[in-house]
């Protein structure tokens, strides 16, 4: 296992030093990807073009041994790393009930895609990552994923803030994290992610 990752941190810092110039204008960044065979391989990574006016690329591109950049899509990875960021590959789907919409997490229904993996533990804090097509800035809807369940639960509703309700149901166990939540004491999916994974039991 040692001589897996010293040759993975070998080759990282090889094509580093190597690929600065190279690639220092078209912004790839040291990472991996995790196939769906569970091997790791490390290279060089982008999965979006440059402000202004860019675009989150649906594959990741890799250059590392090969001449070319390689192409991956959620159905290729369980996961990839770009930088000191995280995405999974989560099945993904929704569907409304009732004038509310779900989202669900379940293998072989909907499609797959990549969301940014912020949090992992108990509750898993995800980030769906995408572009205003009229603003061309990047946006990021946070959904939570607590223990096994199949369902994401969506956050936050636009400028109106936390949803309040679904996030009660959904941290009934924690009723502290639910009083500091009603009184305005977390600023940020992030926060509350944390605290739940720290401080709940």
């Amino acid at each position: 296992m040692r001589i897996i990752y010293t040759f993975c941190f070998c080759v990282i810092f090889l094509l580093e030093v190597a690929s600065t110039s190279a690639f220092s204008q078209s912004k790839y960044k040291s990472g991996y990807v995790v196939n769906n065979q569970n091997d790791t391989i490390c290279g060089q990574l982008r999965d979006r073009s440059p402000d202004p006016n860019g675009k989150i690329f649906k594959k990741v591109r890799m250059k590392s041994f090969w001449i070319f950049a390689k192409r991956y899509g959620p159905s290729d990875l369980n996961s990839y790393k770009i930088g000191s960021d995280i995405y999974k590959s989560i099945w993904y789907d929704s569907y409304s009930e009732l004038f509310s919409v779900f989202h669900v997490s379940i293998p072989e229904q909907g499609k797959k895609v990549f969301m940014k993996l912020v949090v992992d533990g108990r509750v898993k804090l995800y980030w769906d990552e995408h572009r205003d097509p009229d603003s061309v800035y990047e946006e990021a809807i946070p959904f939570f994923q607590k223990g096994s369940s199949q369902e994401l639960i969506r956050v936050t509703q636009g400028i109106l803030g936390f949803k309040s309700k679904y996030l009660a149901n959904l941290f009934a166990d924690c009723p502290e994290l639910v009083k500091r939540m009603r009184a305005g004491l977390f600023e940020s999916p992030l926060e509350m992610a944390d605290y739940y994974n720290g401080y709940c039991n």
